[in-house]
């Protein structure tokens, strides 16, 4: 696989990706500095603060997301490590609760953002250019999830 489709198919993902996080303002305004911690342990307490605590996760990972589009130009191998960090970031996101209906939605999230992963890298070794608007449908429809799970948290049904 050359170097130019590697960073054209990403670009395309990376685009869909910014236009989900920042042009549509699905996801919340993330926070400045994302953080993983070293062990990853359930939350404590009620459903309320594992909410809250799931929720800075996805902030921060919604500002990593945006970030794969910036290094794309600069460090496109560190892109595609940081599509990865991403990878384990959201299927981490479970270990962190023990809510069961907090964990069927992160769930959700979890199947749509490894649908994704997985259609990209193929439509990259397959050189498939109709892969990176699969690419924007299922960012706008992980965005959905996001959104589902933010209402669900805020307790709007």
């Amino acid at each position: 696989m050359t170097a130019s489709r590697i960073r054209l198919g990403a670009a395309g993902l990376a685009a869909a990706a910014a236009l989900l996080v920042t042009g549509c303002g699905i996801l919340p305004s993330p926070a400045p500095v994302p953080t993983t911690p070293a062990t990853v342990e359930p939350a404590p307490g009620d459903q309320a603060q594992q909410c809250a605590q799931v929720l800075a996760e996805v902030s921060a990972i919604a500002t990593d997301v945006g970030r794969v589009g910036e290094m794309l130009a600069t460090d496109p191998f560190g892109a595609l490590a940081l599509v990865g960090s991403i990878s384990t970031r959201v299927g981490d996101l479970e270990t962190r609760v023990t809510d069961p209906a907090l964990l069927e939605r992160i769930g959700e999230i979890q199947a749509g953002w490894d649908a994704l992963v997985a259609d990209a890298q193929e439509s990259l070794a397959s050189g498939d250019a109709a892969g990176i608007e699969r690419a924007r449908t299922a960012l706008v429809e992980l965005g959905d999830r996001v959104v589902a799970l933010q209402e669900f948290c805020a307790g709007t049904p």
